[in-house]
């Protein structure tokens, strides 16, 4: 009897668990037009439901030097020279999952690492990624910061760019999962009046 009992909970617990993905919300910047150059995407603002500071800039894979420069499509974001932190922010609060980083092929001066640093609405440091190494290779850097209100990313020296910011959104439950959970409920009712 209590094996049963428990074979049907575990039943349907894994209908629950089966029925319970995460979502992403992935920005990739090709639905901006980059107009075949870098130019600031604060003009784009809001984008995404995101303020993206003005030394962010929006770019074409066929800029020269930036052939590498995005890991879906051909637009990408990457960072003004002048300043070693560039930020996104919203007063609603974000999810944070992660983005793609690289290194340019440009003959200038390339970052070798970045660090991502999320903060909430009174300024208060959420967490840090600390300095994450990066090349001309595409990589996920992942960092899972919840409610943020401005995530800054600041890089060692020269030039990043940056693909698929990714939000993390609530887990919702698929329909499948439901229809799990609801025949796991029905066998578990069905067994209790046999009992």
């Amino acid at each position: 009897m209590k094996v049963r009992y428990f074979a049907t909970l575990a039943t349907l617990a894994v209908g629950v668990l089966m029925g319970v993905q995460a979502h992403a919300t992935v920005l990739g910047f090709d639905d901006l037009d980059a107009k075949g150059k870098l130019a600031s995407i604060g003009a784009n603002n809001p984008y995404g439901g995101l303020t993206w500071d003005k030394n962010w800039f929006l770019g074409v894979t066929t800029v020269g030097g930036y052939d590498n420069g995005a890991h879906s499509g051909s637009n990408f974001v990457n960072n003004g020279f002048s300043v070693k932190s560039v930020a996104v922010s919203s007063s609603a609060g974000f999810d944070f999952a992660g983005a793609w980083f690289a290194a340019p092929d440009i003959n200038g001066t390339r970052a070798t690492s970045i660090n991502i640093s999320a903060y909430d609405a009174a300024n208060q440091l959420i967490g840090t990624t600390g300095d994450v190494g990066i090349t001309n290779s595409m990589a996920f850097v992942a960092a899972r910061f919840d409610d943020v209100a401005r995530l800054v990313i600041t890089r060692d020296k020269g030039f990043f760019v940056m693909d698929d910011f990714t939000l993390a959104d609530t887990a919702l439950p698929e329909p499948g999962g439901l229809f799990a959970l609801g025949l796991g409920l029905v066998g578990w009712m069905g067994r209790r009046r046999a009992a």
